[in-house]
């Protein structure tokens, strides 16, 4: 049995407080002093921590294997708030026990919106990897884990070998997550299945005094792991659920330095990176007729584009697209894609219950999703403007 441990780093460029009376002002629509505060803020307690265990389980260990995705935003902010973490990020890429993932440039829907966004974001992700990194990714993943027949097909045309999907009941119907895949209409892109259960015993559940595992201990774990049958595991969650969503107190950086040794006293486990792990004959065909991921409970689209408020806001910057490319004017086009950015929808939850409405709470500090709606449709709109005054388009007041 192969471990793989992917883990996602991102951070949004959040919007600044903007207001209808701004609209036409020049002001900037994202908070900068504000979303690199909190970045240095999540390095000190984070990133740089994690990082530093992981090298360090890579120096000490040979067989050990990671796998990362880092946004553009992500990378945007290290860059002006935390450069070490870079530097942390580029010390373990060097130890050859890590694989790159590629993605969306801004964690964004651009799998939702008309060609030729997709191919453009990812290819400046890929652009990315290959600059900052030298990396040349082989596996593909879409924003929080989308995936479905047509991205790939996607996948497939941008010669990915791989993606990465959520291992969920209802498109498996009854076959194990554990098992490598390849997707039905584009059998050499091979599928590496997110464990649920086993990934958010860690992300979600590591530090809950009311679960009757807790605590849980890298000891236990690693049972668990050596009793899950199967061929491959896949361990897919955040970078951010070591010393930020589970603080540094709960104990759950030891658990990451811990993991390997435990691992190690199972002789049929070992770990493979997503790279490694994609190769060889697959299982069987998947065939996912609709986008899955691996937000809330219903594992759809539900967490973005599940009411009037987020359809609204989308269907809004899609149009507000069409004008901005019309333009041709890259300062334009940036802010829009920034707009673009999954989390802004995310926020805009509303009606949710139980564990899903309390994670979405957990990341907005809106007062409320009505706010959130409020203060994106007028960033949004004023983008509209500008795109329109660039285009010479007389705009009502």
């Amino acid at each position: 049995m192969k471990i793989v441990l992917y883990l996602h780093m991102h951070q949004p460029w959040r919007l600044a407080r903007f207001r209808f009376l701004d609209l036409g002002s020049g002001r900037s629509y994202f908070d900068n002093e504000r979303n690199l505060g909190i970045f240095r803020g999540i390095a000190d307690r984070c990133y740089l921590p994690t990082l530093e265990r992981l090298t360090n389980a890579a120096r000490q260990d040979s067989g050990f294997r990671v796998s990362l995705s880092i946004t553009g935003t992500f990378l945007e902010q290290a860059r002006a708030a935390a450069p070490e973490v870079l530097d942390r990020v580029r010390e373990l890429y060097r130890t050859g026990q890590v694989a790159l993932v590629a993605e969306t440039y801004y964690h964004s829907l651009a799998f939702l919106v008309p060609p030729p966004e997709l191919h453009e974001e990812v290819e400046m992700h890929r652009a990315m990897l290959r600059s900052e990194f030298g990396a040349a990714p082989k596996v593909l993943r879409m924003t929080e884990l989308a995936y479905s027949d047509d991205l790939a097909r996607f996948a497939e045309a941008e010669r990915f070998q791989g993606m990465l999907a959520e291992g969920w009941e209802g498109v498996l119907k009854g076959e194990p997550s554990t098992m490598r895949y390849c997707a039905a209409p584009a059998p050499t892109v091979r599928l590496l299945l997110r464990h649920y259960p086993l990934s958010d015993d860690v992300g979600f559940r590591f530090s809950s005094t009311g679960w009757n595992e807790y605590p849980l201990t890298a000891e236990k774990y690693a049972g668990w792991l050596a009793a899950t049958p199967g061929e491959v595991v896949g361990l897919f969650m955040d970078f951010e659920t070591f010393g930020e969503h589970h603080s540094a107190r709960t104990g759950i950086l030891e658990f990451l330095s811990a993991l390997p040794g435990k691992v190690r006293q199972y002789p049929h486990l070992g770990w493979a990176t997503v790279d490694e792990a994609i190769q060889g004959p697959p299982h069987a065909p998947l065939s996912v007729p609709y986008t899955m991921t691996w937000a809330d409970q219903n594992r759809d689209l539900g967490a973005w584009l599940g009411n009037d408020l987020q359809r609204s806001a989308f269907e809004a910057a899609k149009k507000v697209g069409v004008a901005v490319r019309r333009t041709g004017n890259l300062v334009l086009l940036t802010d829009w894609r920034k707009l673009l950015t999954s989390d802004h929808f995310y926020y805009m939850y509303v009606g949710g219950h139980g564990a899903d409405q309390g994670v979405h709470e957990y990341f907005s500090s809106y007062d409320s999703p009505y706010d959130a709606y409020a203060n994106y449709m007028n960033a949004l709109t004023d983008l509209r403007r500008r795109a329109l005054h660039e285009l010479g388009v007389p705009v009502l007041q």
